[in-house]
């Protein structure tokens, strides 16, 4: 396999925004610079800052029709995604409504196996048993076209809400609120929970006007951005300013106690100190075992967790997914090493562009898995397929910055239409469907396609940090001090540094993670570090100088928190 050579470049920063004039500590001026930031107004996330409601298309319009089916007491069903943004969705719309004053209220959510994704035609079918007069697709729908159209020809009413690309046309529904299917819509990085996060915010607005409130009491809906937080992280949408802002205050909320007891138990089980919770905590740990559900299960079971508030049931389902992470971890390790094996049996050469691998009992649910730890270790778009039904494989891609895997497949679909049978997506992610026999053929056009249409500039990895920090200045309290002032995530990353140090003491710890005590070379500091899952080479290796990259971890111990460089890349 052909080993990727790795380039590491400072983030610029603008010198206009380094100022005296803030109270921020001069590291946090440099790496906020570095991210785009056009002031530092831009660093403080009240709610009074929040992207208006009125701003996304056609949400107006959702919400007056779904106050009418309110007003008239109809039963409505909330339709979700097997994902982590798909529960957190559910969740919020089943909590919202009810705070709003609406009971006769129930959710569905797809078999990844037996329904597919989205409102597909089997999905549909059981939709119709329940008999509810609206349907509410949350963080999914926008390329249901088949299922929505039997639910209109059964009088259903369908709001939409949704943020993946749409196809050239839309689906027949009664309201769309999508902010990636209209150019004038704002909110283009909303994750699917935040869509319907703002969906229940025109909604309280309307019943509002009509005097909805007057008999009773008007809920506060910050009560719903723990799941907006959780749901926006696991999605890995961009943290533009405004899902910052709803991030920001779904942690405080949820490190404050300010969640249901569900998520503070999945908290709990995954390792973590909910009165510091983070977002990488929230994408390493927890989201991980909701996702879990939807990947081997019942992601019923992770919407009822994300609920729970009595501390037994919330218990008990906590576990359940737990259990279930477990399962999903051991099927995954397997996976992982076929794939391996693969990729050292391909002998691929300098130019390759794409990476899709096949093996005929790999899991439909873990596949995105392992396209993204290929992706990681060879930077080039890839994509796993496992086998479905009648003669077909699911595709799980995960793509590189600059590619857009989504249009990419676009640009499959539309130089051969009678290669992929559907397909859907995001930028960084996507999903396909292909019949088993033309797999060699996709793998063809898809290294074709890449190569017509990407820069090759866009294969050259290039680690970005943000400089060097000195000796004196690696301490607890900074890694702290970039903790909170968070949230990191999707394209607004977190604070990451480049050193050189001497090994004093090296030693394998857990699985394969590399723990070390390092000096940073010119002084006599002595600081722990640790390299998590290293490779066999790694371990091997009786190293006396690194250069690394790296970011300030905070090891919790039993209550006691101490600096822990995390190490990304050794150079």
């Amino acid at each position: 396999m052909v080993k990727r050579s790795l380039q590491l470049q400072q983030r610029s920063c603008d010198p206009r925004l380094l100022s005296t004039d803030t109270d921020l500590h001069p590291l946090l001026q440099r790496v906020f610079s570095a991210r785009a930031i056009g002031s530092f107004d831009e660093t403080r996330y009240p709610l009074s800052a929040l992207l208006a409601p009125a701003r996304l298309s056609h949400i107006d319009a959702a919400a007056a029709l779904l106050t009418e089916h309110i007003q008239q007491q109809s039963p409505i069903l909330v339709f979700g995604d097997y994902d982590a943004d798909g529960a957190t969705s559910t969740a919020l719309c089943l909590r919202a409504l009810r705070m709003l004053g609406h009971q006769r209220i129930d959710y569905l959510l797809p078999d990844r196996l037996k329904d597919g994704y989205g409102v597909s035609a089997s999905a549909a079918q059981r939709i119709i048993e329940l008999a509810p007069r609206l349907v509410i697709t949350v963080d999914t729908g926008i390329a249901s076209f088949s299922g929505l159209q039997l639910l209109a020809e059964a009088g259903i009413d369908v709001i939409i809400t949704d943020h993946h690309l749409p196809a050239d046309q839309l689906p027949p529904a009664t309201a769309i609120v999508n902010p990636n299917a209209f150019a004038d819509s704002a909110g283009k990085n909303l994750a699917g929970v935040g869509v319907a996060f703002y969906l229940m915010l025109a909604l309280r607005s309307q019943l509002r006007d009509q005097g909805w409130f007057s008999e009773r009491a008007e809920p506060n809906l910050a009560e719903c951005l723990d799941l907006v937080a959780i749901g926006s992280i696991a999605d890995l949408v961009p943290l533009d300013f405004n899902n910052r802002i709803l991030v920001s205050e779904g942690l405080k909320r949820i490190r404050a106690g300010l969640c249901s007891r569900g998520i503070s138990k999945l908290i709990e089980l995954a390792g973590r100190r909910q009165q510091t919770l983070s977002s990488q905590d929230i994408a390493f740990s927890v989201a991980p075992r909701i996702n879990a559900a939807g990947r081997l299960d019942d992601m019923s079971i992770g919407v009822q967790a994300l609920l729970a508030q009595d501390d037994s049931s919330a218990h008990a389902l906590a576990l359940q997914l737990d259990e279930i992470n477990r399962n999903r971890r051991v099927l995954q390790g397997e996976m992982t090493e076929q794939a391996m094996a693969m990729l050292a049996e391909l002998e691929l050469e300098h130019d390759q562009h794409s990476y899709v691998l096949y093996q005929p009992d790999w899991h439909e649910g873990i596949v995105g898995i392992i396209a993204s730890k290929v992706k990681d270790l060879t930077f080039r778009p890839s994509i796993g397929f496992a086998p479905a039904e009648q003669g077909q494989l699911k595709g799980s891609c995960r793509s590189i910055p600059g590619i857009h895997i989504r249009d990419m497949l676009d640009l499959v679909d539309k130089a051969e239409p009678d290669l992929i049978i559907r397909f859907g997506g995001h930028a960084m992610a996507a999903g396909l469907t292909i019949r088993q026999a033309q797999l060699a053929r996709f793998r063809e056009c898809f290294e074709r396609i890449l190569v017509e249409h990407v820069d090759a500039a866009c294969f050259d990895q290039v680690i970005e940090h943000d400089g060097e920090i000195d000796a004196d200045d690696l301490d607890l309290p900074l890694a702290q001090l970039i903790q909170q002032a968070g949230p990191w995530g999707q394209r607004f990353p977190v604070p990451s540094f480049y050193g050189e140090f001497r090994v004093l003491q090296q030693r394998i710890v857990g699985e394969r993670h590399l723990k070390w005590v390092l000096n940073p070379l010119g002084s006599r500091r002595r600081i722990d570090a640790i390299l998590f899952y290293a490779s066999e080479q790694q371990l091997a290796s009786e190293y006396q100088q690194l250069k690394i990259h790296y970011e300030l971890g905070i090891n919790d111990y039993q209550g006691v928190q101490d600096l822990q460089l995390l190490v990304r890349h050794i150079i």
